[in-house]
């Protein structure tokens, strides 16, 4: 439990036992060897995504973060990346603000001030949004998460 002081422990829990060398693996039994209980209404989805983002806040600004806590020990880059990726993912935050409130402020004031993209830019843009879909398809599949289940955790996520 709080062996860390945070309410997060299981990812300082995993972080540390990266740092020390542990290897995890993948492992899914035919019969489902632990079964959670999900929040089924918005208000308690919000409460645990805020717990989520308070703990990993909590994780970046301590001195268990995964910029420079463990080095010199066998976590491997990409393990690091992965965790700092987990402990930053509150700050997303800020810019999906600014991505929301971006076409009010743009139709309130009559003006656009996004400049008009040419055909090498959209290609860009193109290539990244079908990036992103492979991704979330990729990992819908291997999952096995169904498209009911999928399109419910993008509605919370929203």
């Amino acid at each position: 439990g709080w062996i860390y002081g945070s309410i997060t422990e299981d990812i300082l829990t995993g972080f540390k036992m990266h740092c020390h060398g542990w290897r995890s693996i993948y492992c899914i039994p035919e019969r489902p060897a632990f079964k959670g209980s999900a929040p089924i209404n918005l208000s308690d989805r919000l409460h645990q995504v805020l717990r989520w983002a308070l703990g990993s806040m909590e994780i970046f600004l301590s001195r268990h973060c995964p910029l420079w806590y463990g080095y010199g020990g066998r976590l491997k880059l990409l393990e690091r990346l992965s965790y700092i990726n987990a402990t930053i993912y509150p700050l997303t935050s800020i810019p999906l603000l600014i991505y929301c409130t971006l076409p009010a402020v743009c139709f309130l004031t009559g003006k656009f001030i996004i400049p008009e993209l040419n055909n090498a830019a959209n290609l860009w843009f193109l290539s990244l949004f079908i990036c992103i879909f492979a991704t979330s398809l990729l990992e819908m599949r291997w999952s096995g998460v169904g498209i009911d289940e999928w399109w419910r955790n993008e509605q919370f996520w929203v």
